[in-house]
């Protein structure tokens, strides 16, 4: 590759470095998901954030991918339209809506997800053991730090 090195020379080589391996590991996965299974990008989001907790609002899954509510609005509306997810009024508050995971989104949510666990296998398999709980140490404690920095002017 012609200009890996790229990777180590910019004044925010650490962030270039994460942003490189994540464009990497996810943009053939999503490729292949779009083709085969007709799934985006933020399609997939909502059905990773719904396996995660079940009964989320639109605006939690806009908040924590920070991808905007219009684009996770149209997700959710193709997901819903194809039988994948569910929607039904949220009753602490009638203005918005609870959303919902169907058997069949769960059953693609598996597929995509076997699909990304080999990838990502492959990806870390540069690393030892130890390299390997160093790095989940370090990408937790980043995760975890997200909401002291996030809404500072970018």
């Amino acid at each position: 590759m012609r200009l890996l090195g790229i990777t180590k020379a910019t004044p925010v080589a650490e962030v270039y470095r994460m942003a490189f391996l994540v464009n990497f590991f996810r943009q053939p996965l999503l490729r292949a998901f779009e083709a085969e299974y007709g799934l985006s990008r933020p399609e997939w989001t909502v059905l990773i954030c719904l396996a995660y907790e079940d009964g989320l609002h639109q605006r939690d899954i806009a908040e924590v991918t920070e991808q905007p509510r219009n684009t996770i609005s149209r997700a959710v509306a193709t997901l819903e339209r194809r039988g994948l997810i569910a929607s039904a009024a949220d009753m602490a508050d009638g203005r918005r809506t609870i959303l919902r995971l169907r058997p069949p989104g769960r059953a693609l949510y598996d597929k995509t997800m076997d699909r990304a666990a080999a990838r990502e296998a492959k990806m870390l398999a540069a690393l030892t053991a130890q390299e390997r709980e160093t790095l989940v140490m370090l990408l937790d404690k980043l995760v975890d730090a997200v909401p002291s920095w996030k809404d500072s002017p970018a």
